[in-house]
């Protein structure tokens, strides 16, 4: 058999009833798409809460996609201000140590002082 034909999944109880007519959307649909890109290209649809069925994506999946080069992204001392990434400062990170004549260790006494990473290159 075709997927062309092929029947529409579940659907919520209220749509039952329209099943027919959702059905004859997708296929609809799946004429469009094989008639644009050709046949075995993956596409979504999505059906709204009264019925329509609507064309989400033809082609790659958004997650497969290569990201955008030209989309917006914080830079990093930014993120750092925010608090979205942990710092690369050794100073912050390390559990420092001192150790006494006896070779005992015991924790260093600090306050911890933040400095600001360097700027994006």
């Amino acid at each position: 058999m075709d997927t062309l034909f092929a029947p529409v999944g579940p659907l919520k109880p209220h749509l039952e009833p329209y099943r027919f007519w959702i059905w004859l959307q997708t296929v609809a649909l799946r004429l469009y798409v094989r008639a644009l890109k050709g046949r075995g290209v993956p596409f979504m649809t999505v059906i709204d809460h009264r019925g329509t069925v609507y064309l989400q994506w033809i082609g790659d999946a958004p997650h497969e996609r290569e990201p955008d080069p030209l989309a917006f992204t914080w830079s990093k001392a930014f993120r750092l201000a925010i608090g979205d990434l942990d710092s690369g400062h050794p100073g912050e990170s390390r559990n420092l140590v001192q150790i006494d004549a006896d070779g005992q260790t015991c924790p260093i006494q600090f306050t911890p002082t933040y400095a600001l990473p360097r700027p994006d290159p």
